[in-house]
C-alpha cells in the first residue's frame, strides 16, 4: 500500500464534493492507506465557535467522514515517539475539548487547581504554590525591562511581566502571551518583530532559497539568527525530528515567507494556531511517501522545510496528485506490475551502480516513480557473483523517520498470496503477529512456473526476491 497523508483542507473538500476524481482515486483501500493524525483534530476542534446543533451536527459529519477515509488510522505524538494506532477521531476531539481550559489560564492556581480537593496534600501544594510564586526572574529579564529598546519587545511579548517580574507573574504572562497568539492577532505583533531584522515577504522569489534569504539577512546585520534548538531541547515533547520540522515551517512564516493570514473576527478566526497546526501537519506527513494539500502557503512552505531537511515525501496539490496517478500509479493487476518491473529493466535507464560501505560494488540499483505491487520503489539488479537474483524489489523510504505499517505488509503479501496461492511452505496471508520487531521475517517463498518469487524482511528491509531459474531450495534464505 501507499501512504497517503491529506491535509484537512483536501479532506474537507472531498466531503464537500470538490475533488471528485481524487476521491474516486483515492478510496481504492487495496492501493493506498490514508493516514490523519492529532493535528487533524486540532483543525476541527478551531471550527468549534457557538457548540449549536447545526455545528455538532457539521462536527459529527467531519469525524465520520475522517473514519471513512483512514479506518480510524491515526498519528499520535506520544511526546518521545510518532505512534500508529486506531483512534476514534471523536475519543480524541473530546480529550482537545477537555484540555482547552488547561490552556486557557496559565496562572499558578489554575495549573494547581487539581490538588483543591485533597485535604491532605492542600497545604503541601499551597506551600510550594506560594515558595515557586515568589522566585524572581534572573536579573537578564530585569535588565532588558530596562533597556529601552528591548523593553517595548518584552512588553508586548510578556505583558504584564515588567509589574510582576517573579515566577508567578511569568506565568500568568505566558499565558496572556498564549492567549493572545491563539486566540487574538498577538502573531501580527511577533512577527512584525522578528522581521525588523530586515527580512520580510518582499525579499522572497521563486529564484532564492528562502532559508537562505533569512540567513543572508541576519548576515547583514550582524545579529545571531534566533536557533530554538541552541537553547531548548530539541527532543522535548516530541521527536527531535518532528521538532526540526515544524521549527522550520514556523521560521519560514515569522520570516513572512508565504506568511498564513492572521486575522480575528466574528466570521474567522486565522491566528498563531493555524500556522503551528500547517506546522505539524508537514512533520507528519513525512511519515508517508505523498502529502497532498490545497492550501498554496502550506504547500510551499512544506516544499522547502523538506527540501532543507532531505525529506523526500513528495508533497502535491490535488491536480497534481492525479497527474502523478495517471503517469504511474494507475496500475491494477498483479501480472501488470510484473510487467513493469520487467520494461524498466529492459529501457535500462537511470540505473545507478550501488556499492557496499567498503567500496566494492553489490549491482544497479533504480529509484523509481512507480510503486510496484503498491509498495516498492526501488529495483536493484545485483551483480552475479553477489546474488543470483534476477532482481530484487526494494522500498526507498522517504525520510529518516519513515515507518511501514502493518497494514502495508498485510495488503502486500495478499496480493502475492492472491495471485500465487500457498507458498512452499503452507503459508498464505499475513498473520498478525508473525513479524517480531527488531528480527528478520523469513516471509512467504512461491515456486512458480517462471522462477522462485519471495518476500522477506532482512536487517529491517522488506525486499521481494525473483529468482528465473530454481536450482536450491534455499536460494531464497541467501
Amino acid at each position: 500500500m501507499i501512504k497517503v497523508y491529506l491535509d484537512w483542507n483536501v479532506m474537507s473538500g472531498m466531503k464537500n464534493n470538490h475533488f471528485p476524481e481524487l476521491n474516486n482515486i483515492i478510496v481504492n483501500k487495496e492501493k493506498f492507506l490514508l493516514i490523519y493524525s492529532t493535528s487533524h483534530i486540532g483543525d476541527i476542534f478551531s471550527s468549534i465557535k457557538n457548540h449549536s446543533e447545526e455545528e455538532q451536527k457539521l462536527v459529527r459529519e467531519d469525524l465520520d467522514f475522517l473514519t471513512h477515509l483512514t479506518d480510524n488510522l491515526c498519528l499520535v505524538n506520544n511526546s518521545e515517539k510518532i505512534v500508529l494506532s486506531k483512534y476514534e477521531p471523536g475519543e480524541l476531539l473530546d480529550d482537545r475539548i477537555r484540555e482547552a481550559p488547561v490552556f486557557e489560564d496559565f496562572s499558578l492556581d489554575n495549573l494547581f487547581k487539581s490538588a483543591e480537593g485533597d485535604e491532605v496534600m492542600s497545604s503541601l501544594i499551597n506551600s510550594l504554590k506560594n515558595i515557586i510564586a515568589s522566585i524572581p526572574l534572573e536579573n537578564a529579564f530585569k535588565e532588558a525591562f530596562e533597556n529601552t529598546e528591548s523593553s517595548a519587545m518584552l512588553e508586548q511579548m510578556f505583558p504584564g511581566l515588567k509589574e510582576d517580574p517573579t515566577m508567578n507573574g511569568f506565568f500568568k504572562s505566558f499565558g496572556k502571551m498564549y492567549h493572545n497568539l491563539n486566540e487574538k492577532e498577538g502573531y501580527k505583533d511577533l512577527r512584525s518583530i522578528v522581521q525588523k531584522i530586515g527580512v520580510n515577504s518582499g525579499h522572497f522569489n521563486i529564484d532564492k532559497n528562502p532559508f537562505d534569504v533569512i540567513e543572508n539577512a541576519y548576515k547583514k546585520t550582524g545579529i545571531e539568527s534566533f536557533e530554538p534548538n541552541k537553547y531548548f531541547n530539541k527532543s522535548k515533547n516530541a521527536p527531535e525530528w518532528f521538532n526540526n520540522i515544524t521549527n522550520e515551517y514556523v521560521m519560514l512564516d515569522m520570516h513572512g515567507y508565504k506568511a498564513d493570514k492572521v486575522k480575528v473576527t466574528n466570521k474567522e478566526k486565522n491566528t498563531f494556531k493555524n500556522t503551528t497546526e500547517d506546522a505539524s501537519h508537514a512533520a507528519f506527513a513525512s511519515m508517508c511517501e505523498f502529502y497532498v494539500t490545497n492550501d498554496d502557503k502550506n504547500y510551499q512552505k512544506t516544499k522547502a522545510v523538506y527540501q532543507k531537511l532531505g525529506v523526500y515525501t513528495q508533497v502535491l496539490k490535488p491536480n497534481e496528485f492525479i497527474e502523478y496517478f495517471n503517469s504511474f500509479l494507475n496500475v491494477d493487476s498483479f501480472d501488470d506490475h510484473f510487467r513493469n518491473v520487467i520494461e524498466v529493466m529492459k529501457k535500462g535507464e537511470n540505473f545507478q551502480e550501488q556499492r557496499y560501505e567498503n567500496g566494492d560494488s553489490f549491482g544497479w540499483v533504480n529509484f523509481t516513480s512507480q510503486y510496484f505491487f503498491n509498495f516498492f520503489n526501488k529495483i536493484t539488479i545485483p551483480r552475479p557473483e553477489i546474488n543470483d537474483a534476477m532482481f530484487i524489489l526494494g522500498k526507498e523510504s522517504p525520510s529518516y523517520n519513515y515507518m511501514i505499517a502493518q497494514e502495508e505488509i498485510e495488503a502486500t503479501v495478499k496480493m502475492f498470496s492472491d495471485k500465487l496461492g500457498i507458498d512452499k511452505n503452507g503459508k498464505s496471508y499475513y498473520e498478525v503477529g508473525e513479524i517480531k520487531e527488531g528480527k528478520d521475517w523469513t516471509g512467504r517463498s512461491w515456486e512458480t512456473n517462471v522462477g522462485l518469487i519471495g518476500i522477506k524482511r532482512l536487517n529491517g528491509w522488506f525486499q521481494m526476491y525473483f529468482f528465473p531459474q530454481i536450482e536450491e531450495e534455499n536460494k531464497i534464505e541467501n
